[in-house]
């Protein structure tokens, strides 16, 4: 019953859910005994049907102050009968009323149990906690330690965090080494990897250095390569389900480490990069069940992986009644798996217990491929591994795809296809004056640099003002670029002479914890502006996200907006307009897609408005303007028949009240105006 999701409309026509009762608990005084709930948002049934549900939906008890009652007094006797009678001016004895007896004093409840924090624990096993989780625990937490899987033949997989932000990341597995990584680069041969391998046992220094004194790597490349390759041994981390794991609290990053980038955006990208079947098997059964939420109970907030649009609109569209095949077949299925384990492996999601549903008959054969991938892993390498005497097994994309290749038999062979010579392409040779003049260099950025003798008080303000000034800016900007001449030469040097000042390695003092706080943050906002701007691919999808070209929902904006919206409507309900109206200009910023936001807007301009009347035509427009946006935008309809009855126009008034009573038979409150305006409702 605890694990029970809910869906609850109120009488305005809201809709909230999938919720379980715990995440309901949070919209306690919103919801009235006229709310409706549903177990699978299609069929709905009145709120008060359920049991459980009667002590969210009851409403509000109005406490009322009893007063004292009065002291006992004796019966008025006026003067004429006192002489009358011989009654003097004695108070006349009256029986005192037997008091009540004390309550009874109530049993003691139980104190609440208090839900235990999230933390990421010492030990344990890679089977009950994936390293997904175990990530997303450290960065939760802001993590100071290193985190070692023990893989399987005895591999050890370590990761040391800072803050919760991966800075170094480091394997015993030979097939997994940097050299073995810059080798399949092609950035260093295999006789000199080989060589350099021999001279770093021999001398006791590690690779790195062997490398640079080899001058094997440029300088100008260091950077990159050292990041791509613990970016690589992440994605290798991310998939590794059995073994063990153990964390080293507040062991210090091994000498020259340095951040990898925003903690939360790592995790989403290293997903973005596993492959689809090994995903798919771990979901398994999973998927056919359907995809609920979890009612914000999971590590982090969704808003802060930076899911780009295609996610954003695939989050947004779980209702909790579709399973994970079902999204599957409608959504990119590598999107889709990806966002599913990400998001049920950090809690977002879950996938609801239901009823055994029946298997769908051209899943069988993919479901076999998948236990066979489980049965029988590939070596880290096998992407690269050459096999001259097996031939190459590939695995079907799709159901469809492998249910025609089970059945050959229902497809024609394809004719044979006749190879040509590609077309020799001739390069026309350029005239002087289709030569362009080279663009001349911008010098090294100098703002990160301060006056000789600046104390570190000084530092630590200067430092803080460039901050607030590069968080906001692009990356050109942050690396001191022009966007359209900038090379990625440029975009490496620049960065070397921004990390030479910011660095938190150049603070050594440790009372100096403030500046190199604030240096920290520095060298990760230019550290991920190298990264992207490094790379051509990343800075080619960068400019265009710059130039508006990917249509990207920021999801952190839609549901700020919703936020404001909803406090907008307990505050105009409380006949607190202006308060209302402000909150939801604001949510109309945030996010002007919302009918329902321009329907309350215009209702709370009318019901502020001094001279109503006045007031009535650009207040029904915002109302009319919701209705051309959604036509059964419920709150726009019954708003505008409101505003026209006060006005005097009835006639619209009414037809406004039925088609009310069109979208919700059950509106009570429409068939309450229809009937004081003489109308059958």
């Amino acid at each position: 019953m605890a694990d029970r999701n809910y869906w609850v409309r109120t009488e305005q026509g809201r809709t909230w859910g999938p919720y379980t009762l715990k995440a309901l608990d949070r919209l306690r005084g919103q919801l009235t005994e006229k709310c409706e709930a549903s177990l699978d948002g299609q069929n709905w049934r009145p709120g008060t049907d359920f049991p459980e549900l009667k002590d969210l939906l009851a409403p509000p008890r109005k406490v009322e102050k009893k007063s004292a009652p009065p002291p006992a007094q004796g019966p008025r006797i006026s003067k004429a009968i006192a002489e009358a009678f011989g009654i003097k001016d004695e108070p006349v004895q009256v029986a005192e009323a037997k008091a009540a007896p004390p309550p009874k004093p109530k049993a003691p409840e139980p104190p609440p149990v208090a839900e235990k924090p999230l933390e990421l624990p010492e030990s344990g096993s890679l089977a009950d906690l994936s390293p997904v989780r175990l990530y997303a625990l450290a960065a939760l937490t802001n993590a100071l330690g290193r985190l070692v899987l023990e893989l399987e033949k005895g591999r050890m997989l370590t990761i040391s965090f800072r803050r919760g932000t991966p800075e170094h990341l480091s394997t015993d597995d030979p097939d997994l080494s940097l050299l073995r990584f810059l080798q399949q680069r092609g950035v260093v041969p295999a006789a000199k990897a080989l060589e350099a391998e021999e001279q770093a046992t021999k001398t006791g220094q590690d690779v790195v250095s062997v490398l640079f004194k080899m001058q094997l790597i440029p300088p100008a490349d260091a950077h990159k390569l050292l990041g791509d390759y613990a970016r690589f041994l992440l994605d290798r981390a991310l998939v590794s389900w059995r073994g063990k794991f153990s964390f080293e609290k507040d062991a210090p990053a091994p000498p020259g480490a340095f951040p990898l980038g925003s903690k939360w955006t790592l995790l989403a990208e290293s997903v973005r990069r596993l492959e689809v079947p090994l995903l798919r098997a771990r979901l398994g059964k999973r998927l056919l069940r359907p995809v609920v939420r979890s009612g914000g109970m999971g590590i982090g907030k969704v808003e802060e992986l930076a899911l780009n649009a295609q996610e954003a609109r695939l989050y947004a569209s779980l209702d909790g009644t579709r399973t994970g095949e079902e999204l599957l077949k409608s959504q990119d299925t590598g999107v889709t798996v990806r966002l599913l384990y990400l998001l049920t492996e950090l809690g977002h999601l879950s996938f609801a217990e239901m009823m055994e549903a029946k298997t769908d008959p051209e899943m069988e054969p993919v479901k076999d491929a998948l236990k066979d991938i489980v049965a029988e892993p590939l070596p880290a390498n096998a992407e690269r591994a050459e096999a001259p005497a097996a031939k190459k097994r590939e695995l079907p994309k799709t159901a469809r795809e492998m249910g025609r290749q089970a059945a050959p038999h229902k497809r024609a062979a394809a004719p044979p296809v006749m190879k040509s010579a590609p077309p020799v392409m001739h390069a026309k040779t350029p005239t002087p004056a289709t030569l362009k003049p080279a663009p001349i260099p911008r010098p090294p950025p100098t703002f990160a640099q301060g006056p000789k003798g600046e104390s570190p008080q000084a530092q630590v303000k200067r430092l803080s003002q460039l901050l607030e000034k590069l968080a906001p800016a692009d990356h050109f900007e942050a690396l001191g670029l022009e966007r359209k001449s900038a090379t990625v030469a440029e975009a490496k040097r620049n960065f070397f002479v921004l990390a030479k000042e910011l660095h938190p390695d150049t603070v050594t003092d440790p009372a100096l914890a403030d500046l190199k706080t604030v240096k920290e943050r520095l060298f990760a906002r230019i550290n991920e502006a190298a990264q992207v701007l490094g790379d051509d691919k990343r800075r080619k999808e960068y400019e265009d996200e710059l130039e508006g070209k990917k249509n990207s929902v920021d999801i952190a904006r839609i549901f700020a907006a919703e936020e404001n919206f909803q406090r907008a409507e307990i505050m105009i309900k409380a006949r607190k307009y202006q308060e209302g109206l402000d909150l939801i200009e604001k949510a109309i910023s945030m996010n002007d897609q919302e009918a329902e936001f321009y329907a309350w807007r215009g209702y709370a301009r009318f019901l502020l408005a001094q001279d109503r009347k006045g007031a009535y035509e650009d207040a029904a427009n915002d109302c009319k303007k919701a209705i051309k946006m959604v036509d059964k935008c419920l709150p726009a309809h019954l708003f505008l028949g409101h505003m026209s009855k006060v006005v005097g126009e009835l006639k619209l008034a009414q037809r406004c009240y039925q088609k009310v009573l069109d979208l919700e038979p059950k509106h009570v409150e429409a068939q309450r105006e229809l009937r004081l305006m003489g109308k059958k409702a």
